[in-house]
C-alpha cells in the first residue's frame, strides 16, 4: 500500500510540473498546455440554450447562482453562436452591444426614419414630423433582437414593472446650403407614455452640434445618451429628434433625416430589476 501510494505521488507531481504538449514538439515553461495544429480544432462543451448552462437558476434576475469555483469557464451557445464565459455570478455573452445580447435585454432597430426640413433666416426653423419608429426586423448579425418582446403594434411597450437601463442613439444625414455661419444643433429627446391615454414625459435629452459656415455637408451626426429609469408594464418610449440652427443667417435651406443603419441608430432597453 506504501508503494502504491508512493508512486501516485510521484506521478502527481511530475503532472503538476511538466509541460504537456499536443501536435507539436515545442514546448513553453510559460504553459501548462500547447495544442499546435494547423488542421484540427479544439471542441469545447457546448449546450443548445444557455437554459442547461451550469447553475441555471430561473428566479434570479441574472438567471444563475454564484459559484467562484467555476470562474472562467467556457461554454458555446447553439442557439445564438457564440461562446459564453462565467464571471462567478452569471454567463456572459462573448458578443454583446450594451449587453443586449441577452434575454433580459432588447436592442431594435429603426423601421421608419423621418424627414426634417428646415429654413433659416437668423435662427433656424425645422419641421420635425415626430418620431423615428424603433420596429426593425430583428437580425442577430446587426445585433438587433427583442429578448424583452418590447415591439408592440407601431409602439415599444414595457411588458414588466423593473428598473431599466435605455439607451438610444440616433444618426442624422443630409446637410444644409446658404449664407449662414453659426452651428446646428442636433437633438435626442426620451419619452416616457406611462398609460395609454397619459401625456407624453420627457426624461432625458442629448444634443451635438455641427459647425456650419455657408454649407454644413452631408457628413453624418450621430447623438446618443443612456438613462436608468423605472418603468411600469404598459408604459410606452418613443425619441423624439430636434433640429435647429444657431448663430447668424443670410437665409439657408435644410434637408435632414435620421439614419436607419442599425450602428448610428438604435434604442437599447436592459431590464436591471424586476419588481
Amino acid at each position: 500500500m506504501k508503494k502504491i501510494l508512493l508512486i501516485t505521488t510521484l506521478f502527481f507531481q511530475f503532472l503538476s510540473q511538466a509541460q504537456i504538449g499536443i501536435g507539436g514538439n515545442i514546448y513553453s515553461a510559460k504553459n501548462i498546455v500547447k495544442i499546435q495544429d494547423g488542421t484540427k480544432g479544439v471542441l469545447f462543451p457546448y449546450a443548445n440554450n444557455f437554459t442547461s448552462f451550469p447553475k441555471y437558476n430561473a428566479s434570479l434576475t441574472d438567471l444563475f447562482n454564484n459559484y467562484p469555483n467555476l470562474v472562467g469557464g467556457l461554454i458555446y451557445n447553439k442557439s445564438d453562436d457564440q461562446y459564453y464565459k462565467y464571471d462567478g455570478y452569471a454567463w456572459n455573452p462573448a458578443r454583446q452591444i450594451q449587453g443586449i445580447f441577452h434575454s433580459k435585454g432588447s436592442r431594435l432597430g429603426i423601421s421608419s426614419g423621418i424627414t426634417i426640413p428646415c429654413i433659416a433666416f437668423g435662427l433656424g426653423v425645422c419641421f420635425s414630423a415626430g418620431s423615428a419608429e424603433y420596429l426593425a426586423p430583428d437580425n442577430k448579425s446587426e445585433v438587433l433582437v427583442d429578448n424583452l418582446g418590447l415591439k408592440n403594434s407601431g409602439s415599444v411597450t414595457i411588458k414588466q414593472n423593473g428598473i431599466y437601463d435605455i439607451g438610444a442613439a440616433l444618426g442624422f444625414t443630409g446637410g444644409s446650403i446658404g449664407l449662414q455661419v453659426g452651428v446646428t444643433e442636433f437633438k435626442l429627446t426620451l419619452q416616457v407614455r406611462y398609460t395609454s391615454d397619459g401625456d407624453w414625459e420627457t426624461i432625458a435629452t442629448k444634443s451635438n452640434y455641427s459647425i456650419v459656415i455657408i454649407v454644413d455637408t452631408g457628413r453624418n451626426k450621430t447623438c446618443s445618451f443612456a438613462q436608468t429609469i423605472s418603468l411600469p408594464a404598459g408604459a410606452e418610449l418613443r425619441v423624439i429628434p430636434t433640429i435647429r440652427t444657431i448663430g447668424g443667417s443670410g437665409g439657408s435651406l435644410s434637408a435632414y433625416g435620421t439614419d436607419s443603419d442599425s450602428i448610428s441608430s438604435y434604442i437599447a432597453v436592459r431590464l436591471i430589476k424586476a419588481y
